[in-house]
Formats: structure tokens, sequence, C-alpha cells
């Protein structure tokens, strides 16, 4: 890896992490000298199951998804750690599995359940939720390893409430302070005036990544989808025409999708070893 995640804030702010979930979303990355990922539940469920992000996705999900992508993106990876499977206990060892499988950022939330299901889905308490915070920050091996503290509490508890919430995780230890949902203009500047560490926050449509005014933005979402995009129309023509014909011409084709997953470097080291002339 080129630098660390601390590094990759203080160099780039916005700092933009896309989402990846496979080895063509995490090598795209790579080529377009992205600074850094982002490796979310949404994604991996959506990707690996074709689910929902209601918490089917367990830890071992997770770093599965991350011992298999780092080495390909070769960039600091945010991860989504949910609300750490469980107790303290069982965020403790998450932080633990995942630093170990090439994470460089976990965040961790404090609802309970229902957070894509519900209008006011069920929260831990202030308290609670830091001591998870707590016990991230002492499973992790490295100080580079950073801690997100994360609120879904916008929507339940309102604007106020959330940055309380997240300035309580700020003052359990919490590396970074991310507010799931947009804050509008007032109690974002808010918001940045207590932080003494980065702010984290999603792309929202219609916006651009310095808009947001936070020193990451993860863009959550837009791989897996505008993979869909393309699958759906291409398959569809399928489907209808019985053919690939109308849509040959806007897609990537063989040797072309060939050259971008290294094929000519593959063949270079086969000759060397003899293997092919």
């Amino acid at each position: 890896m080129i630098q660390t995640f601390r590094q990759a804030i203080a160099e780039q702010r916005p700092l933009i992490a896309p989402s990846i979930y496979d080895g063509i979303s995490a090598l795209l990355v790579h080529q377009l000298d992205f600074k850094a990922a982002y490796i979310g539940s949404y994604a991996t469920g959506a990707t690996k199951y074709g689910v929902p992000d209601i918490g089917y996705i367990g830890l071992e999900d997770m770093a599965d998804q991350v011992r298999r992508l780092a080495p390909v993106a070769d960039v600091p990876l945010i991860v989504d750690g949910e609300g750490g499977w469980g107790n303290p206990l069982h965020v403790a060892r998450a932080i633990r599995v995942l630093e170990q499988a090439g994470a460089s950022a976990v965040h961790i939330e404090d609802h309970e359940f229902g957070k894509h299901l519900a209008d006011k889905p069920s929260l831990l308490s202030v308290e609670k939720a830091a001591d998870k915070i707590k016990a991230a920050l002492d499973a992790r091996d490295s100080e580079d390893f950073l801690i997100i503290g994360r609120t879904d509490s916008l929507r339940t508890e309102g604007p106020d409430a959330a940055i309380e919430r997240v300035l309580a995780y700020q003052e359990a230890g919490a590396d970074g302070l991310f507010v799931a949902g947009q804050l509008d203009a007032e109690h974002h500047a808010e918001l940045k005036a207590a932080a003494r560490v980065p702010t984290f926050t999603v792309n929202f449509p219609g916006s651009s990544a310095a808009e947001h005014d936070a020193d990451v933005v993860l863009y959550f979402a837009l791989s897996h989808a505008a993979a869909i995009t393309g699958m759906r129309s291409a398959l569809s023509a399928l489907a209808e025409e019985g053919s690939s014909t109308s849509v040959d011409d806007a897609i990537e084709s063989v040797p072309h999708f060939d050259a971008f997953l290294g094929i000519k470097a593959a063949r270079a080291q086969a000759r060397a070893f003899g293997l092919i002339e």
C-alpha cells in the first residue's frame, strides 16, 4: 500500500472513496488512481447473495471481501463494520479480524435493527454505542487503523441529537465521525466546528463531493448501481431479441477486457518460464 489512510485524508480533501465489491471494481479503482475505496454491506449483500441490506451480512462476509479485494485495489479500504455484530466483545473480535484481513478503517454504527426497513430504526443508547467504540480502539493493533463512529439517529432523533451522538463517540476516542444521512448546512457547520477528527458522509444524487464539505465522501452505491444498469440493458436486449448485436458496440470487447485484466503481462511471464512460445 502506497500510504496510510490518515495520509490519504491529509493529502486530498475531500477524499473520494468509491465502493468496490469484486475484482473488476477493485481493479478499476486502482487503475483510475483513486486514493481510497469503500467496502459496504449494501454492495456485499447485493452482489454476493442478491439480498437487501437489512443485516444479513456477517463478519466473515466482510472479511472475505477485504482479503480478496485489498491486494487488487492496493489503496486504503474503509469497511462497513455494521454494529460490530454484537456486544463490545464481538466488536473487538470484528476489529481484529478486519484489520488482519487488510482493512484500513472501519465504521461502527449505533442502530440495533430496522435501519433500511423502518422510518425510525431502533437505536442503542449513546453509552452502549460509545462502549463499542472503546472496545474497537482497544482491539486494534495499529493506530493507523481508524475507528469511525457512525450514527443512524438522524431520521429518528433529528440533527441536534445526531451531532451530540457522534461528538460523544469522539469523546470515546473515535478517529472519524459519520452521520448517516444529509445534514442541512447549519448543522453540518456545527458538526465541523466541533469535530477534532475527520468527518465522513455518503454521496447524495445531484451534488458533487466538494459540496458535501466532508473530509471523506463514500460513493457507496455508484459501482453496483452502474453495473446493474449496464447488465440490465445488455441482458434485456438478449432476452428480447435473441441476440446481443444491438448492444455489441456499447460494451467492452473481449480483447479489450483481457487487456484490462493484464493478459499482456501474463503472456510475457509465461514466455519467460518457457510455458509458451
